[in-house]
Order: structure tokens, then C-alpha cells, then sequence
């Protein structure tokens, strides 16, 4: 079992090594029923994790200047640097993360999908309540230090969109919000992780500095950084054990693939006691 304080300790060792770009979604309390992707993470969860980073070390950057502090100048960033990333640009963004923000003096990087803007969320279920941000929460975040970036029109899988499409999402988003904020839009977000070459060479047309994808997409390329993606299953374990870059190869061994597949139906009946219970 770990401990937050090995947890510290392990990464404040790898702090000295490395640096991290995190991807997350939505911000709020949730259930397996509304949100079965787990796409948000609870606050205290987030207020849990940014504290970990902060202790182990960590300084906190937008993408931008994670960016500039090498993969810009073709080598990888400075270690002990920390990205948080939060894509789409859902209503939570404005309403938890940005006080949360001010809380801890900390910057992040939004990714908004412009065509979704005020409209209600798409990835959870209808009676959930939970919309996407309006342009004018945007406009707030941005004016508040939060780096906005572009995420398409639309939300498009981009590897399976042609050239004209795919330039059409890129450097529309981007345009809407240029205009929109009026602030510079240099970073970019491929929806769902997916890329292929048109995407970015759409991507490299548009003027972005840089671009992100997840981790087995991308490399440390300015146009197809790494992010490690968080959700709202994980605990200490699984975020640490993800940004020491051993949970995707621990997860995919045969024992564990195993293990899983045993207790599927026992692991989904325990989230729902949970959410039942409280």
C-alpha cells in the first residue's frame, strides 16, 4: 500500500529527473451512472494531487512555458515541471478549478472546443446538469492568467478527418478564440488524443506553437507532446504509479488483465454501493 508520504518521496525523486504535462477534463463530484468515463474528478481529489506536486517539488507551468523551457528548442523540458491541462472546456473549469486556481497561486492551460460553448456536455448523461462553458466564463478564465488554447470546432476525431476538414476545425477554433479573448491561441489539443498527418500539418499551418495528445500518441515533438491523462478513479496509487510511467505497463500484464476481467462486474457493483452510500 502507498503512502502519501512515499508518494512524496518518489516523486520528489523523480521531480529532479522529469516533468509532466497532466490531462484532465471536468472538475465536480460525479457517478459511474452520469459520468462512466470517470471524466471528472472530484475537487478534493484535484486539491489532493496539486498538493502532492506542490510538496514533492513541483513548479507549476502553462503548456506553453513547459514548452519553452525545451521542446520548442528541440530537446525536453526542464525537469521538476508540472502542466496541468484540462480539455473541452466544461462549465466546472470556471466554477471549481479557476478558485481553485486563485487558491494555490497556480496557473493551467484550457482547451476549448469553440462550436460547444454554453451548451450542455455532451460526454455525461442529459439529467446531469452539467454544461460547457460560456464564451463569457472564457473570457473570465483567460483574463484570470488561465492559458486558453484550441481544441476544434466541433470535438472531431482529426485521424479520420480529410485536409480541408481537418484545417477547417484547427484554424477555425483558433480564429473564434483570437477573436474572442484577444489574446494570443499558440497551443493546441487533439480531440480524443488521435492525430494523423494532415492533422499536423493543419496544426503547423495554423501558426500553433505547440500541440498535445496522450500518452502512445505523441513524444516530447512540440506538435505532439505527451500528456498523462487522470481520471476521476484515480487514487494516490494510480496517479502516482501513472506519472512514474508504470501504470499503462502494469495494467496491460497478463496477471492483471486477468485479474480484471474476474472482478469487472464485483468492481462496477462496488461504485455503485459507493455513490449509493456515499
Amino acid at each position: 500500500m502507498i503512502t502519501r508520504e512515499l508518494a512524496r518521496t518518489v516523486l520528489a525523486a523523480e521531480r529532479r529527473k522529469r516533468s509532466f504535462a497532466l490531462c484532465y477534463h471536468g472538475v465536480g463530484e460525479t457517478s459511474i451512472r452520469i459520468d462512466p468515463r470517470f471524466l471528472r474528478v472530484s475537487p478534493r481529489r484535484l486539491r489532493g494531487q496539486i498538493e502532492l506536486l506542490r510538496d514533492a517539488g513541483f513548479a507549476f507551468v502553462t503548456l506553453s512555458e513547459l514548452v519553452e523551457s525545451g521542446p520548442a528548442h528541440g530537446r525536453p523540458p526542464l525537469p521538476g515541471l508540472v502542466a496541468l491541462t484540462f480539455d473541452d472546456g466544461w462549465a466546472d473549469n470556471y466554477d471549481a478549478l479557476l478558485p481553485m486556481l486563485r487558491d494555490y497561486g497556480i496557473p493551467a492551460t484550457i482547451y476549448v472546443t469553440t462550436g460547444l460553448m454554453g451548451r450542455p456536455n455532451p460526454w455525461l448523461a442529459p439529467d446531469s446538469g452539467v454544461r460547457m462553458m460560456t464564451p463569457e466564463e472564457v473570457v473570465a478564465c483567460a483574463r484570470d492568467g488561465v492559458e486558453i488554447g484550441a481544441h476544434t470546432l466541433t470535438h472531431p476525431d482529426l485521424s479520420l478527418v480529410g485536409p480541408e476538414g481537418c484545417r477547417r476545425e484547427v484554424m477555425g477554433s483558433r480564429t473564434v478564440l483570437r477573436e474572442l479573448t484577444d489574446t494570443p491561441v499558440v497551443s493546441f489539443a487533439y480531440p480524443y488524443f488521435h492525430l494523423g498527418p494532415e492533422a499536423v500539418d493543419a496544426v503547423r499551418e495554423a501558426g500553433f506553437a505547440s500541440a498535445v495528445t496522450g500518452i502512445g500518441y505523441g513524444d516530447w515533438s512540440p506538435l505532439t507532446l505527451e500528456r498523462t491523462a487522470i481520471s476521476g478513479k484515480d487514487r494516490l496509487a494510480s496517479f502516482t504509479l501513472k506519472l512514474l510511467g508504470r501504470y499503462d505497463p502494469l495494467l496491460d500484464s497478463a496477471p492483471v488483465r486477468v485479474a480484471r476481467g474476474a472482478t469487472r462486474t464485483l468492481r462496477r457493483r462496488g461504485w455503485e454501493l459507493l455513490e449509493r452510500h456515499g
